[in-house]
């Protein structure tokens, strides 16, 4: 039988969701289950092809890997707004603003002041990063923000 949906995206570093959820079922061994997304396709002759960014190992184990498993990395010397696909954002230049974008549930950012002087994280349409509109990086200095839903969290 062919399957002939088309695969969705799934992102390194996301979960995708299971039914029965992992250790809810007994005896061990090979144990159906489904995900909440068509991440394959089968062809007519029972072989299996995963969309982008995902793999299987010989023994049959599937994972969202990313296209090279590198991070996204931007590096900039003027203001900056940063996109849903940088990871690490690096300050070239003092006196810059990073923006962080409407946020969404669970994205990370690293952020780096790479030179002398200090440079300006703010949040898009009033979200705070902690209780604040903005944060001031100094020289050298680094943040990692995460958004819970309702703002930017600095983890330190």
């Amino acid at each position: 039988m062919a399957y002939n949906r088309q695969p969705q995206t799934v992102l390194a570093g996301t979960a995708i969701k299971q039914s029965p959820l992992p250790g809810t079922t007994s005896p061990g061994g090979i144990i159906p289950v489904t995900l909440d997304v068509d991440i394959a396709t089968t062809t007519s002759l029972g072989v299996v092809q995963v969309g982008s960014g995902l793999s299987i190992t010989p023994s049959g184990i599937l994972s969202a890997t990313g296209s090279s498993g590198l991070i996204n990395v931007k590096l900039t010397s003027v203001d900056y707004t940063a996109l849903a696909t940088d990871y690490y954002i690096g300050a070239t230049k003092k006196d810059i603003c990073i923006t962080l974008p409407l946020g969404i549930v669970g994205k990370v950012y690293v952020i780096k002041n790479q030179v002398s002087g200090d440079i300006e994280v703010k949040g898009t349409s009033g979200q705070k990063i902690d209780t604040s509109s903005d944060k001031t990086l100094g020289t050298n200095n680094s943040m990692v923000v995460v958004f819970d839903g309702t703002r930017w969290n600095v983890i330190e």
